[in-house]
C-alpha cells in the first residue's frame, strides 16, 4: 500500500466562469479546495455539470481559471508538465499506429530516439497484458484492451501525477471491474498520485484512499470521505460490509443533490 506524505496537488479557493454568446458570466466552479496526497488515490464524483472535468483540466493545465491557484508539488500550475498525465474517457488512440506506437507515443513527442521508446513502450505493454499485441492496431483490439493502451502510455512518460478522466465509462461492466483491480495493482507498485474522475459510486469507494463529492450550481466540494478499506482490494472487497456501507452513503448524498437540484428546476 501507497503512504501519503507529502501534498502532489492542491487546489485553493479555485473559481472558474464561463461567458456565454451574449456575454453573461456564468460561475462553473466556487472556491474548490482540495488536495492529492503523494502517493494518494482520490476520485471526485458528483453529478453532471458540477465542474469534475473541468478542474481536471485545470490541474492537467490545458485550461485556465479565474480565481485561487493550484500546485503541483508545491510548483504553481502554469500549462502542462512532464510531471503529469492523463488518460481520457474517449481512448483517443491513433488509428494508423500499432498498438506499441501508440504506447510509446508520448515517449516520441519528448524526442526519446526508437530503440530506446519502444523498450520503454514494451515494458509497459508487458504491465497491462499487451505485449502480445504490440504489433496490432487499435481497431483489432476490444474497448477494455484500448483502454489498457491508453494507460501504458501514460505510464509509459514516468509521471508522478495520473490524471484519469472517467477512463473506464465506455467499457462494458464486467470489463470495468476487472480493469479496476488491474489499474490498481499497477498503482501500487508506483509512487503515482491518482486524481480519478467518475460518475460510479462503486468504483469511487473501490479504488480511492479518498472520495470527493461534488456539488454543482457552481461546482463545490461538499463532503470528504475516508475509506477505510483494507489493500490490497480484491473482488471480496466488494462483498464487504463496510464497501457496502459506504457505496450507500455516497449515493445517499448524490441522491439529496439530485433531488435538490429537479426541486430548483421545477421553481
Amino acid at each position: 500500500m501507497n503512504t501519503p506524505d507529502a501534498s502532489a496537488i492542491a487546489v485553493r479557493d479555485l473559481s472558474k466562469f464561463f461567458v456565454a454568446a451574449n456575454g453573461q458570466k456564468t460561475r462553473a466552479l466556487e472556491k474548490v479546495n482540495l488536495h492529492v496526497n503523494r502517493g494518494e488515490f482520490v476520485s471526485i464524483i458528483g453529478p453532471s455539470g458540477c465542474g469534475k472535468t473541468t478542474m481536471l483540466k485545470m490541474v492537467g493545465g490545458i485550461l485556465g481559471w479565474d480565481e485561487g491557484a493550484i500546485e503541483v508539488f508545491g510548483e504553481t500550475v502554469n500549462g502542462p508538465g512532464p510531471e503529469r498525465a492523463t488518460v481520457f474517457q474517449s481512448f483517443a488512440l491513433l488509428p494508423w499506429m500499432t498498438v506499441l506506437d501508440n504506447a510509446a507515443f508520448g515517449l516520441k513527442m519528448r524526442g526519446e530516439g526508437r530503440a530506446e521508446r519502444n523498450r520503454k513502450a514494451l515494458e509497459l505493454l508487458e504491465v497491462v497484458g499487451l505485449a502480445d499485441f504490440a504489433n496490432a492496431y487499435p481497431r483489432e483490439l476490444s474497448g477494455g484492451m484500448q483502454q489498457r493502451v491508453g494507460l501504458a502510455r501514460a505510464l509509459a512518460v514516468a509521471p508522478q501525477v495520473l490524471l484519469m478522466d472517467e477512463p473506464f465509462s465506455a467499457i462494458d461492466a464486467q470489463t470495468r471491474l476487472i480493469l479496476q483491480t488491474e489499474l490498481l495493482d499497477v498503482w501500487s507498485k508506483t509512487d503515482l498520485s491518482v486524481l480519478f474522475i467518475t460518475h460510479a459510486m462503486d468504483e469511487a469507494v473501490f479504488l480511492s484512499d479518498r472520495v470527493i463529492i461534488m456539488g454543482a450550481r457552481p461546482g463545490h466540494v461538499t463532503d470528504v470521505i475516508e475509506i477505510d478499506l483494507p489493500r490490497p482490494r480484491t473482488e471480496e472487497t466488494r462483498r464487504d460490509p463496510r464497501f457496502v456501507e459506504l457505496t450507500g452513503f455516497v449515493w445517499d448524498r448524490l441522491r439529496g443533490m439530485i433531488k435538490d437540484e429537479r426541486t430548483e428546476g421545477r421553481q
